[in-house]
């Protein structure tokens, strides 16, 4: 969180430095930048499922800047859906500026015009049918009949004003329920510093109900479990007020991929309200904090509320109070609520969610967040060297975030001179975020459709991908697989500003443009069975003008080839490029030879698919020596590692430094530590061992 204000500016002006160094080698007008670099936030918040970027602007019939809907968006029962418009109020000042009531007034005035003027067939007729104005207004005249109600999501990079008044209900000139969410630089800053997997929801039961019922069940310092009991009116209402952003993100992704509403949930709720609470399991949740009333017998206050389990239950609530108009005020739910320490949080969580969530077959690669491919892939970056570059003469490490927040913690603490050397090591354009690491992954795994859905859709794909890989060889996560890692996302990279420097492609289909360009590229080489020289590319930290060349080449053909299948459907580009049928078009069109090819220079820089499987395999068939062998060093018991030290202590053969060593593994085989030793731990373990067995001291027999 922000320590003081200085914090803030300092935030600021490195935010809009980086805006600055992205343009210009993008060629990408900043509000755009700013635009994609927050979104992911909002979708893993839970604040929009998707959106889709339309940039229209004109005093007289409003303003929209994204696009989208919350709910199921394809049901064939015409559920109802949330709109979701975006206003990007954009500064370019050096200095960080104020965001005050009057000028959010503007703001909600100018969209609420842009819907109204949606709903008049002639203004969408007025409009360009290729431009973004046309597409979002159609979009909403299309859906209108089943839009329920509106958010407005304010994104600025100024500061909001402490004198802004409470925007969560507003009434306007419009016909649907409003509610404007601002996401101002503070609220970014404080989420991006934060290593909390969810924005903190602060929730004053007094005014949703009043405290509930409460009895503590188990109390320590780490964690408090409580029994609670809590009105089904107040549970849907606060799950209609914060939606998905009140489900733990694991549960969040469960609930978006199964997600109906549970009939036999529904049943109770319409024919037998008063047993609700015998038949239904209830809900497990965390909190960071509770308050209490005078007696200490009910909660009135919670801080950071997720559930962890029990998400369709919530949702079916709500859903089925709008569909049936149900009365839930005889409905009780039961709640365990699990108060953790910060301390304890990452840890805790993840446990509680897994083990609450076992009933419903809710697989590992559903709490991805904490798996350990993270884990290992965060142990890599922190220990890889990049060569140097064109761009670095010094040696850099490309810095992947495990935990939101870990980049810009890591410095939190570090004087002025301790942060220029952190960020020199750790340049902010080699920082990878997971959601961006998954966007990579499904676009080299040839499902660009997938890749360019909203952050935990395209997540919860690559997810699913790497838990396979996990399961059967864990040994392939390992310094070549980040390697090719960091390859791939400077082809992304390459290949994004080839494509963002092409003025005549549309500006919210750019990052599309992207996916399917390496997509076809792919598909090319895998017909010849070529690939990229991923070893070449991490020794040169670039790829060179040949590629550029092919991905002008390329991308030029998928925007052609997307407008016109957008003309023939009828559909936007944007949606239609996420459906799995444009897929297949563009296969067919890959097979037949006809439209897309490869330069022969740039054929000039791949290397025959078989060199780089080899070298995977290579790798990973030492890793597995190394695996094995801390499978075996784990498999001795702890008391064996205890005398074995002693004996060596005794006999006066283990220095501080070996003893560190060799302590290692007991400490991680009794909870003391978390995390498994690297590779070169475990070579060093087994040096200590050896030197031990020449004075007759085994691990086995100790």
């Amino acid at each position: 969180m922000m320590n003081n204000q200085t914090d803030l500016e300092s935030y600021y002006d490195d935010l809009m430095n980086e805006l600055d160094h992205n343009s210009s080698s993008q060629g990408e007008y900043k509000e755009i930048l700013y635009i994609e670099r927050t979104l992911p936030y909002l979708q893993e918040q839970g604040v929009v499922n998707d959106m889709d970027l339309h940039h229209f602007h004109r005093p007289r019939y409003g303003r929209i800047d994204g696009l989208g809907f919350n709910g199921d968006y394809d049901s064939p029962d015409s559920d109802p859906l949330e709109l979701v418009i975006l206003i990007n109020d954009f500064n370019h000042e050096d200095s960080l500026q104020t965001l005050t009531n009057s000028r959010i007034d503007q703001l909600k005035k100018s969209a609420t015009r842009f819907f109204n003027n949606a709903l008049d067939s002639s203004f969408i007729e007025s409009l360009e049918e290729s431009s973004s104005g046309y597409i979002a207004a159609k979009e909403i005249f299309q859906k209108y009949t089943r839009i329920e109600s509106i958010k407005l999501i304010i994104l600025t990079n100024a500061q909001l004003s402490k004198r802004v008044a409470n925007q969560r209900d507003t009434e306007d000139d419009i016909n649907l329920p409003l509610r404007v969410d601002i996401w101002d630089v503070k609220r970014l800053y404080d989420l991006e510093s934060s290593q909390s997997q969810s924005e903190a929801i602060e929730i004053d039961l007094m005014e949703w109900g009043g405290a509930i019922p409460t009895l503590v069940a188990t109390e320590s310092e780490e964690l408090t479990s409580y029994l609670c009991v809590i009105n089904g009116e107040t549970l849907a209402n606060l799950y209609d007020e914060y939606g998905a952003r009140l489900l733990e993100a694991n549960v969040r992704s469960f609930l978006e991929f199964r997600g109906k509403i549970n009939k036999g949930i529904r049943k109770t709720i319409n024919t037998e309200p008063s047993l609700f609470f015998s038949y239904n399991n209830g809900i497990t949740a965390t909190a960071s904090e509770v308050e209490y009333d005078a007696d200490k017998r009910a909660i009135t206050k919670l801080n950071n509320l997720q559930i962890v389990n029990g998400g369709q239950t919530t949702a079916s609530l709500l859903l089925t109070r709008k569909k049936d108009r149900a009365d839930l005020k005889d409905i009780h739910v039961q709640v365990k609520l699990n108060v953790v320490s910060a301390s304890k949080s990452d840890e805790l969580i993840s446990n509680i969610s897994r083990y609450a969530n076992s009933q419903n077959a809710v697989k590992d690669s559903d709490f991805f967040s904490n798996h350990p491919f993270h884990r290992r892939l965060e142990e890599i970056s922190r220990r890889v060297w990049a060569p140097p570059s064109d761009d670095n003469i010094k040696q850099t490490r490309w810095y992947y975030e495990r935990a939101r927040g870990s980049y810009l913690n890591a410095q939190s603490k570090l004087t002025i001179a301790g942060k220029k050397a952190f960020k020199s090591e750790h340049p902010k354009s080699q920082l990878i975020v997971k959601t961006d690491l998954a966007k990579i992954y499904l676009i080299f795994d040839k499902k660009p459709h997938d890749s360019i859905k909203g952050a935990q859709m395209a997540f919860r794909g690559f997810a699913q991908s790497i838990e396979k890989i996990w399961e059967h060889s864990p040994e392939q996560i390992n310094d070549y697989f980040f390697q090719e890692v960091v390859a791939k996302f400077i082809i992304w990279n390459a290949c994004k500003k080839s494509v963002y420097s092409q003025e005549k492609f549309v500006g919210n289909t750019k990052a599309t443009i992207t996916a399917y360009s390496i997509y076809v590229i792919k598909s090319l080489m895998d017909r010849e069975s070529l690939d990229f020289n991923y070893p070449k590319i991490w020794n040169n930290q670039s790829v060179n003008a040949h590629y550029h060349n092919q991905f002008i080449q390329t991308s030029t053909k998928v925007n052609a080839l997307l407008n016109q299948l957008s003309e023939e459907s009828g559909k936007a580009v944007l949606s239609m490029a996420k459906a799995k049928d444009t897929l297949t078009v563009f296969r067919k069109i890959i097979d037949s030879k006809k439209y897309f090819e490869l330069d022969m220079y740039f054929k000039s820089q791949l290397v025959p698919d078989s060199v780089i499987k080899e070298k995977q395999q290579d790798v990973a068939k030492k890793a597995v020596q190394t695996v094995n062998s801390l499978n075996e060093l784990c498999a001795m018991p702890v008391s064996n590692w205890t005398t074995l030290i002693k004996k060596a202590k005794e006999q006066d053969l283990l220095s501080a430094k070996d003893e560190d060593i060799v302590s290692i593994i007991p400490n991680l085989l009794q909870g003391r530590s978390r995390s498994n030793p690297t590779n070169g731990q475990v070579k060093a373990i087994n040096h200590v061992l050896n030197d031990l067995e020449t004075h007759g001291i085994y691990l086995k027999q100790a």
